[in-house]
């Protein structure tokens, strides 16, 4: 609409405004030469106008994003994470069963699939070692060595995992390491603290691309502005979602919870007069939400 309001002719005058600005100019001739004059000037000023109003390349949406995520963190895809979240779930069940065949069965299935670890695969691997009854605790060492040689997490992290199994060794010389259920939770506990470390990384990977894609527009845009580049569009973008701690079934998670109720959340019509005290027996088989 703009454009268009600029490329459109000015409107014509009434006659009587024409005959009034017709004897303006008949009685003060210089008003015609002031006129002149701003209008020869004036095209140097609107370019420079036109560069000082310059405006900012359009801001990245959240699907746009995702996608440039998804392109430059390929480990991080919709069907990567929902496989490797899988996994977790269903080491997490072994390691609470005790059952170590399926645990690494499950475990060697994630490396011969090449699925990336991360943070949280590294802690359910170290923890595995150390409540696998037959398994050698020096191992986990090696773990950790294997999760700093990655060079993609974060310091704090590395340093909570190393000073854990330090202390842990350190414990188990005097024979005063803690037991296997004190284990599970402290499994649990980190386990919690990896899914924290693991979004604060996801989103500020997420938010270094976009702005490296925002830098790239404005250059792209500066170059068709001076004729020296060709229209274009940039292609890709960004992730990630909220990691939550559990899942609706109590367990475990660490990747997007679904809701329990899909909104808009409607009060199903056979259960209308169920409530609390109403005579209706196993009430909990009607919960609805």
């Amino acid at each position: 609409v703009g454009r268009a309001f600029r490329l459109a002719e000015p409107p014509p005058m009434n006659r009587d405004a024409t005959e009034h600005f017709v004897r303006s100019l008949r009685q003060n001739p210089n008003v015609g030469d002031l006129a002149l004059h701003r209008s020869e000037a004036s095209p140097a000023r609107s370019e420079a106008a036109g560069i000082s109003s310059r405006k900012e390349p359009r801001a990245l949406t959240s699907e746009e994003k995702t996608k440039l995520l998804w392109r430059y963190v390929p480990d991080e895809t919709e069907a990567v994470r929902k496989l490797r979240q899988s996994g977790h779930k269903w080491m997490w069940r072994f390691m609470k069963r005790k059952d170590w065949k399926r645990f690494d069965a499950c475990l060697e299935q994630l490396r011969d699939r090449q699925l990336p670890f991360d943070e949280i695969t590294y802690n359910l691997t170290m923890f595995g070692i150390l409540l696998h009854p037959r398994r050698d605790d020096e191992v986990v060492r090696r773990v950790v060595a294997d999760m700093a040689e990655e060079r993609r997490f974060h310091p704090a992290l590395l340093r909570l995992h190393g000073g854990f199994v330090e202390s842990y060794f350190e414990l188990k010389e005097v024979d005063a390491a803690p037991n296997p259920w004190n284990l599970l939770k402290v499994a649990r506990t980190f386990w919690e603290i990896s899914v924290n470390f693991k979004r604060q990384r996801i989103k500020e990977t997420r938010r270094r691309l976009a702005q490296a894609a925002m830098e790239q527009r404005r250059e792209r845009q500066l170059a068709l502005a001076d004729g020296a580049g060709s229209e274009a569009e940039d292609d890709g973008e960004g992730v990630g979602s909220d990691l939550e701690g559990y899942d609706s079934e109590g367990e475990m998670s660490d990747g997007i919870g679904k809701p329990r109720v899909k909104f808009p959340a409607k009060r199903p019509r056979q259960l209308k007069g169920v409530f609390k005290g109403s005579g209706v027996p196993n009430r909990r088989k009607h919960a609805w939400k």
